[in-house]
């Protein structure tokens, strides 16, 4: 090992030689993020060294929680058998409702397929793009056409780790997210613990775990619940960190677990504002500033995360924007989202997967809290570490939820949005058990409220967990698709999609759109001649015509005339028709003879080129 004259090390840990490399750090981090890197250079920067980045943060991560680990004894108090005993037990119970109440599978249409496609490419290729095409050659399945997505790289990462220990399967992403159930509630146990005490971390888990929302996320292959995970375990270690503030391990694991929150979330790299109060409150309990080399370099660490924003704020296609839609933040959008965020969070229909006895009771408990804060304005400095922390990052949780409410599609009403507003059932969750905690002082109101919750769990909540009213009928009609396709003889195939190809891609099949196969027609044809694969499948979708109940094609999904087709399997998905067919020949327009001398290049009028389509 290397050892550093004494002098030198001496001098690097002066605090004014570490509050100028930290200011020093910051210059060139917002240097390189906004300004120094073209967006073309920022696109392949990312692309090409975005893993090698995020696995740099997550060992320095690793190890700050390992030199931590003693001292997570002392930054709670030690919990006795019989505690440990009904928190595990309780905390099974929910996790066990939650994942037995639906089958593993996607929820969101199509964005879940995007984060595991570039976990796929992070996974094999290290890079972090999401696929367009692919195609099995010679038993190698190649990806094609990639580019970099808009979704943050945390949890493509993780499933890409997954891939690499246990070996790539598409359902990596799902045991991820089973596996963080438990933690997010065991978490939210500890947190609650921290504001007040046993009760209080009881009546945390009840809260979240009787959270529709909270447990559909366990069954699927998005990123919210990572996003859950890692914001309560940001908020503990702010409040370890407080509790000592000259403890230089504890501030390092604080501030890389905020610079990994700011990678699962696009709007979670508001939460570094909190982190930076926090850790200013350590500073003026500490009566001098403290920093150490993981704190220096978290500028510099979130500079990927600045240059894949600078993409997409320059890539207008990524913002995903509906036809009548020209900004992706508005006033305009405001009062609609708010029609919506109240009909989900205060609605009685199974229709939506709210809670509507966290949304008052939490409500209720916002309004508590705020008049107390104006009435008393308690000083910070005298404030427990854990509501302290509580409170900086709470003040980030409602500001989270005012910047999305003016996003063009944030309607919490919206099964596809509605997991946006997690971050403020956390808020709705916590702020309850502090408003319990000033009740339990006059009378027994925590045993009141978790006997009633129980009930409330057992009435309303797991019959809403397993209403899959929310779920896209896209996202069944992929399912039966990949079931059938599953359920024919071994072999090569083409799928042509009218989707997406990134459920198939994820398959290893060879998958292209619509669209493409009306292009390439004459590649088709060479391939039903001299074939590669041992079918082209074509998937389309019919609805209805006449009030008689007949269906025609969609007019986007009719392939020309000169295409020709066997029907193979059709089955209904609420009012349309999914469809399965199999291309047996297409027919191409014939060819004037070439004049000698001419190339046969196909531009030219000669053979096609027998390339893939």
């Amino acid at each position: 090992m290397i050892q550093l004259p004494e002098q030198f090390t001496r001098w690097l840990a002066r605090s004014e030689v570490r509050l100028l490399s930290f200011g020093l750090s910051a210059v060139v981090a917002a240097w390189l993020g906004f300004f120094g890197v073209d967006v073309p250079l920022a696109d392949q920067f990312v692309k090409r060294f975005g893993y090698y980045v995020m696995f740099g943060m997550m060992a320095l991560w690793g190890a700050a929680l390992w030199r931590l680990r003693r001292g997570i004894r002392d930054a709670c108090q030690p919990l006795c058998r019989h505690e440990w005993l009904w928190a595990g037990l309780v905390i099974a119970l929910f996790s066990l409702f939650a994942l037995t109440a639906e089958q593993f599978r996607s929820k969101i249409l199509y964005d879940e397929f995007v984060l595991q496609s570039t976990a796929y490419n992070m996974h094999f290729f290290r890079d972090c793009a999401a696929m367009v095409r692919g195609y099995d050659l010679l038993g190698v399945f190649v990806s094609t056409d990639n580019y970099l997505d808009k979704r943050p790289l945390f949890y493509p990462f993780l499933i890409s780790l997954a891939h690499d220990l246990t070996g790539y399967r598409s359902a990596n992403a799902y045991w991820i997210n089973g596996a963080l159930m438990p933690v997010a509630l065991a978490l939210a146990y500890a947190l609650g613990r921290a504001l007040n005490g046993l009760r209080g971390g009881f009546l945390a888990v009840f809260l979240l775990g009787s959270l529709p929302l909270l447990a559909q996320n366990a069954t699927g292959s998005g990123m919210e619940l990572l996003n859950v995970c890692m914001l309560l375990g940001t908020i503990l270690l702010g409040a370890a960190y407080l509790r000592r503030p000259d403890d230089a391990d504890r501030l390092s694991a604080f501030v890389l677990t905020t610079v990994l929150l700011a990678q699962t979330r696009y709007e979670s790299a508001l939460y570094a504002a909190p982190a930076a109060v926090v850790i200013f409150a350590g500073w003026c309990r500490l009566r001098r500033p403290l920093l150490t080399w993981a704190a220096i370099l978290a500028p510099l660490l979130m500079v990927p995360y600045a240059l894949q924003n600078r993409v997409i704020a320059h890539t207008p296609i990524l913002w995903e924007l509906r036809d009548n839609k020209e900004s992706r933040f508005s006033l305009a959008y405001l009062s609609d989202n708010l029609v919506g965020a109240y009909r989900f969070l205060f609605s009685t229909s199974t229709q939506f997967a709210n809670s509507l006895f966290l949304s008052v009771l939490g409500g209720l408990s916002l309004l508590w809290l705020i008049g107390w804060l104006l009435w008393r304005r308690p000083p910070p400095r005298l404030a427990d570490p854990a509501h302290l922390s509580f409170a900086c990052f709470g003040l980030g949780m409602l500001v989270n939820t005012v910047i999305i409410l003016f996003y063009y599609w944030a309607n919490f009403d919206d099964p596809i949005t509605a997991r946006f507003s997690l971050p403020l059932h956390l808020l709705l969750a916590f702020g309850t058990v502090l408003f319990v905690a000033q009740l339990d002082r006059r009378l027994p109101a925590s045993p009141m409220l978790l006997a009633a919750l129980a009930l409330f769990t057992l009435g309303a909540s797991i019959p809403r967990q397993a209403n899959h009213l929310y779920s896209h009928l896209g996202i069944d009609e992929i399912e039966w698709e990949k079931r059938w396709v599953a359920s024919q003889p071994p072999g090569e195939r083409l799928i042509v999609s009218n989707k997406s190809t990134l459920p198939w891609l994820l398959e290893k099949k060879s998958s292209i759109l619509l669209g493409r196969a009306t292009l390439m027609a004459d590649r088709l044809a060479f391939q039903l001649q001299q074939p590669l694969f041992r079918e082209i499948l074509v998937m389309q979708s019919l609805r209805p015509a006449t009030a008689a109940g007949d269906h025609q094609l969609v007019p986007e999904e009719r392939l020309p005339s000169n295409f020709h087709l066997e029907l193979l399997a059709e089955k209904r998905f609420g009012t349309k028709l999914a469809r399965i067919s199999r291309l047996v020949a297409v027919d191409l327009p014939a060819e004037p003879p070439a004049a000698a001398g001419n190339s046969a290049d196909p531009r030219d009028g000669g053979t096609p080129d027998p390339s893939l389509p």
